[in-house]
Order: structure tokens, then C-alpha cells, then sequence
């Protein structure tokens, strides 16, 4: 009997017909990232393939609904690179992205920014780590640090309220004005 190194063992073993959709994963990860955009890749990472299903583990769910407006081009150039079956569908879900060990957490100030969110790449007061001991000290804290947050956003070119920048950069005013923008402009097709 002829010693055999571990890693033909496994390879061997992954040849075997039963072995099928862990070839196909495998592949799947290898070609993943060379389809996604490089900041997408960082917010995603294939789970599993079931029934020429992928499921995709993502960061968040506005990285799960971004990813999924291009599912169709995804799972084309996907299909592309598989020597295997072409999968029929791509299925993307925040739920077991904590689970999936190898994923890192993005410490970029963009992570967390989204549509009306209160972390636009602004730290918060220095004294907020220090724990509280009244509710009244907790509310002043909060009305600071919304305070300060507040003092650190551009206004909107409008009504000039303080913006997040993520909406002047989509819209070029707040999302209350575009809001109003678009209701009037909706009403005037009517008439």
C-alpha cells in the first residue's frame, strides 16, 4: 500500500459524481469575483448551489436588492465562465452573512450609508462611549449628537435643511424636495 499525500486524496474524492455541485461551487467562487465589481465582491460571497439555484450571502439588504437588479447580467456572465450545467436562477440574501465565515466587515466610511441614513461618514461626539446614568443624560447625549451630526451636513440648495450628501448626490436636493418636485409634476400630467 502506496502513501498517499492529502491532497490527492481530496482531489480524488472530489471527482466522484456525488461531488458534482461542490465542483460547480467551486468554480462559481473562482470565477465570482472576476463578474462582480470589485466593491460588490466585498459585499457578497456565494453560499451554496441547490437544484441550479445559487444562493449569495450579502452584506446588507440594499446590497441584496442592488446585486439583484442585476441578477440577469450576473447569472449570464456567470453561465459564461461554468464549464458545467448553467444555473437558472441567482437568489441574494443579508440572512446568513453573519454566519459565512471568510466575509470581512467593510470599515469604510461608506459602510452603513444608506438612502436616509444618519452616519454620512461623520463621527459622532467623543463623550457618546461614556455609559449614562439617567435617561435625561442619555436624551441630552442623543440631542447632541444629532446636533452636532446636523451641523455637519450640507444643506439642500432648496429649502436649505441639512442633507445627507448621498441624496444631493442622487437628486441635487433633499429627499423631501424631490418628494414635492415629483408629486407636483405628477399632478400637472393629470390635468
Amino acid at each position: 500500500m502506496s502513501l498517499n499525500s492529502l491532497d490527492r486524496l481530496l482531489q480524488a474524492i472530489t471527482q466522484l459524481p456525488q461531488w458534482e455541485e461542490y465542483r460547480r461551487y467551486v468554480e462559481i467562487c473562482d470565477i465570482w469575483s472576476t463578474i462582480v465589481p470589485e466593491k460588490a465582491a466585498s459585499h457578497s460571497k456565494p453560499l451554496y448551489v441547490q437544484r441550479d439555484l445559487l444562493w449569495i450571502a450579502t452584506s446588507s439588504s440594499v446590497w441584496a436588492q442592488q446585486l439583484s437588479f442585476q441578477s440577469y447580467s450576473l447569472l449570464k456572465q456567470l453561465n459564461h465562465g461554468l464549464s458545467a450545467s448553467p444555473l437558472q436562477k441567482l437568489r441574494f440574501s443579508p440572512a446568513q452573512w453573519q454566519e459565512h465565515p471568510g466575509h470581512k466587515q467593510s470599515s469604510s466610511p461608506e459602510r452603513g450609508q444608506g438612502f436616509f441614513s444618519c452616519t454620512d461618514g461623520v463621527d459622532p461626539p467623543e463623550k457618546s462611549t461614556i455609559p449614562t446614568t439617567t435617561p435625561e443624560e442619555a436624551f441630552q447625549r442623543w440631542t447632541e449628537a444629532i446636533a452636532h451630526h446636523l451641523n455637519h451636513l450640507p444643506l439642500c440648495p432648496q429649502c436649505h435643511c441639512p442633507t445627507p450628501e448621498i441624496e444631493l448626490e442622487r437628486w441635487s436636493k433633499c429627499y423631501l424636495c424631490i418628494t414635492q418636485y415629483w408629486q407636483t409634476k405628477s399632478l400637472s400630467n393629470l390635468e
